[in-house]
């Protein structure tokens, strides 16, 4: 959309020793620059159209146009041009702004004058920066053929660092080498338009920003920079790429003379690009439609922060080291499965709702190492009363044969695979009450090499070994199968109340190209390949990759246990109103959140539908349903993706659906280009409706999700930085209905005008504000924008 770019205004002051041919400007050049003596290169998008057309072998050049030259048109015909076609920046030309744009991947344009070089340099350039990934993304650099830019020549770039604002001009090469940054005034909004100005003198490189003086200086050795290669949008590295730091964003003007101008004559150009601009900085400064965000999170948010009305959140008064899995017994006891292989057993003495008395089940000696994935064997199971459990190297039974609530035998149900190098391969387990198979999981032998290419350049990988399947082991346990490849890890298995097993299986493209783009839900049947390693024409020929059901992002949510909300006796409760029954409640570990995900079998398969149920400020490992209807959640302390590990301390957590009165959001989405629809599943109250108006809020943008500022937890993977600063934007709210049976709430908004995620926030609903750190009664929910 026109306000989606970082606008940007830099102006550089290049100054060569070697002076002009005195050639004259171009005729289809700006008239209105009057400072001309000495313009060594002169880049201007304003004038491209009549550049091409001056040409007379040039197509027309419209909006979106591939640039794979940009004329100059200082009359030394110091043109750019790059050669690959996915290096080409498109021309834009929107709002009467013309600029070229840059993708920020692998655009750029180069200009190679063989044997140019200066000592002093003065310039200018008009830009903008759509975003800032870090990794000196630059505007313009010179150097010497062969060599870095910041080593032969200079670079003028926004520094190494990922930033949400405008806030970091970097200017360094050979004799005032090293980052520093030459800004010191107050950080901009992203979205504005600023004019920069930058210069090298005998002693001193300066940038002064908006015009107004002194800026930020840094001394310098003078030397002679080399001006062999000059570079538009990214940065000049003999190391990897010859091109890197691509700059996201448009350039829209570029001026660079072969002296230092005197203070007049800067002020002249100075005032040439502000007059000239002055519309931009107008439209950029004040944006058309919204207004970019930067998301701010939740200070001090509560424990578990739940997105629907109605429900509490209390923590089990009990201390545990990290629990990996639960899951409750028809009795009512909580079976809890540490990280360090103990297995306890809680309940609750008080009757309050809240497990308050551990016993230890089963005490692990060193048995159960790095154990993920447990479930219950049925009423009346002929070896005992217990838990099936995986873990490294092995999968167990876990049994209690003469009642008294301790575990007294462990049963090898399969092992034998061998083991890879980390804490974790064997995962995920569930029972299949139909026959009395036992399904498990083993991880990838290797998620970073996953054909498991060879030094030859062949892939190891094979679709007959056990590593990266769920495997099925027959009742008497004596034999198996393997059920399915393409498996990454999958960490927690169920079955549902339809006899169809899922699993949780975990993203995997930050390290194998295609292999798991997100985190999963699948449906697992047999015979199938699930895409991690992802079909290949050479290494993987002969699978088909199985559609995940459900998709969770943005990425690294780590989807880890989850359950179906069915009931724990066949009398008993669910979790949350009637029509949640049978949604599978996930668990995103390294982001703290509770997903409910509802399942729809239909003859082509499984459909999915998806909402953020709840954030918290610890890792949750898993959740399960408890005979009273409540959701009781296991998280571990410590930092994504890992956690502080078996030693750690672990908070209990339940989740239970007290006020079964409040209306509930069933749906949000866009009913058209300008209106936003919310439906509950009764009407809403006056109290309800009481200022709703000033309590609504809509976000959109590509990384935007439901709730996301109450997340506190994120690994620290560069594109989880980049999903931070990428564009957010309000999306106005104009006006608000209530349809006749006061059952839906329409928001007519500003238009649509991407096709973006969104997350709208309802606060209140007419309740009275909590205290600080207690859950806010807050429906946070996403929907796609048209």
């Amino acid at each position: 959309m026109p306000g989606s770019m970082i606008r940007v205004l830099i102006c550089v002051v290049l100054c060569w020793t070697t002076s002009g041919n005195g050639q004259g400007a171009e005729p289809w050049a700006d008239p209105s620059l009057k400072i001309r003596d000495g313009l060594v290169v002169w880049l201007d998008a304003s004038v491209q159209p009549a550049a091409w057309r001056a040409r007379g072998d040039r197509p027309q050049l419209v909006d979106k146009s591939p640039i794979d030259v940009w004329f100059d048109g200082s009359g030394k015909n110091r043109d750019f041009s790059t050669r690959a076609e996915s290096s080409y920046p498109r021309y834009s030309s929107e709002n009467d702004r013309t600029s070229v744009r840059f993708d920020g991947t692998d655009d750029f344009l180069q200009r190679v004058n063989g044997d140019l070089q200066c000592e002093d340099f003065t310039a200018f350039i008009v830009a903008s920066a759509t975003s800032n990934s870090g990794n000196f993304r630059a505007f313009l650099c010179a150097g010497a053929q062969g060599k870095n830019d910041y080593q032969s020549g200079f670079n003028i770039d926004q520094g190494p660092f990922e930033s949400v604002q405008f806030e970091v001009i970097n200017v360094e090469g050979d004799g005032f080498g090293g980052v520093k940054d030459l800004w010191d005034g107050v950080p901009q909004p992203l979205g504005t338009f600023h004019l920069i100005e930058a210069s090298a003198s005998e002693k001193t490189v300066q940038v002064i920003v908006d015009g107004v003086p002194p800026g930020s200086t840094r001394e310098r050795e003078t030397k002679p920079l080399s001006l062999d290669v000059l570079t538009l949008g990214a940065r000049q590295l003999v190391t990897g790429r010859s091109f890197q730091g691509c700059l996201h964003g448009d350039i829209a003007e570029v001026l660079l003379y072969d002296r230092a101008l005197s203070l007049d004559e800067t002020s002249a150009v100075r005032e040439y690009l502000l007059t000239k601009y002055e519309k931009t900085i107008e439209i950029s400064t004040v944006d058309q439609m919204v207004a970019k965000q930067q998301l701010h999170t939740v200070e001090d948010p509560p424990p578990v922060q739940v997105f629907v009305p109605g429900f509490t959140a209390r923590q089990l008064p009990v201390e545990l080291s990290n629990i990996n899995n639960l899951q409750y017994r028809e009795d009512g006891k909580l079976y809890a499965l540490a990280y360090d292989g103990t297995i306890y057993l809680l309940s609750d003495h008080s009757g309050d709702g809240l497990e308050d008395t551990v016993e230890v089940f089963w005490k692990s000696e060193g048995q159960l190492r790095g154990p993920i994935g447990m479930d219950l064997t049925p009423p009346n199971y002929p070896r005992g009363q217990g838990v099936f459990v995986t873990s490294k190297g092995l999968c167990s039974l876990i049994v209690d044969t003469d009642g008294d609530d301790r575990a007294d035998e462990q049963i090898t149900v399969a092992d034998g695979w061998k083991e890879i190098g980390h804490g974790v391969d064997g995962l995920g387990v569930a029972f299949d009450k139909r026959d009395g198979s036992v399904w498990f999981g083993i991880g990838t032998q290797n998620f970073t090499n996953g054909y498991l290419i060879n030094d030859k350049g062949e892939a190891d990988y094979s679709l007959t070994s056990e590593r990266g399947t769920i495997l099925r082991v027959a009742p008497d346990f004596q034999s198996r199968q393997i059920a399915c490849t393409g498996i990454r890890f999958p960490v927690a298995m169920r079955f549902n109340a339809a006899g169809d097993l899922f699993c949780t299986d975990q993203e995997g493209a930050t390290w194998l190209p295609n292999g798991n783009p997100f985190d999963e839900l699948l449906h697992i049947e047999m015979g199938r390949h699930y895409g991690f390693p992802p079909a290949h024409p050479r290494h993987l020929p002969n699978v088909i990759d199985e559609p995940s059901t459900f998709d969770y992002g943005p990425q690294h949510q780590s989807t880890c246990g989850f359950n179906f909300n069915e009931p724990v006796v066949d009398d008993g409760s669910i979790f949350g109103p009637d029509g949640w029954r049978g949604d599978a409640l996930v668990t995103g570990y390294s982001r703290g959140k509770i997903y409910r995900t509802q399942l729809i079998k239909t003859p082509a398969g499984y459909v999915a539908q998806n909402q953020l149920l709840a954030c918290l400020n610890m890792l949750p490992a898993d959740a399960c349903i408890s005979p009273r209807g409540g959701l009781v959640i296991a998280t571990h302390s410590g930092s994504p993706d890992w956690g502080s590990g078996p030693a750690g301390a672990g908070k209990l957590f339940k989740v239970s659906y007290s006020d079964r009165e409040r209306p509930q959001p069933v749906s949000v989405w866009a009913a058209s280009p300008r209106q936003v629809q919310v439906a509950f599943d009764r009407p809403l109250s006056p109290e309800d409706l009481a200022g709703v108006s000033a309590n609504v809020h809509i976000t959109h943008g590509p990384w935007v999700r439901a709730g996301d500022r109450f997340e506190s937890l994120r690994p620290g993977y560069a594109v989880v930085q980049r999903q931070l600063i990428s564009d957010r934007r309000d999306l106005p709210i104009h006006g608000v209905q209530v349809t006749p049976d006061r059952r839906t709430i329409i928001l007519d908004t500003a238009a649509h005008t991407t096709a973006d995620h969104c997350g709208l926030t309802l606060q209140g609903l007419g309740r009275p504000a909590r205290a600080k750190n207690a859950t806010v009664e807050e429906i946070a929910a996403g929907a796609e924008l048209p």
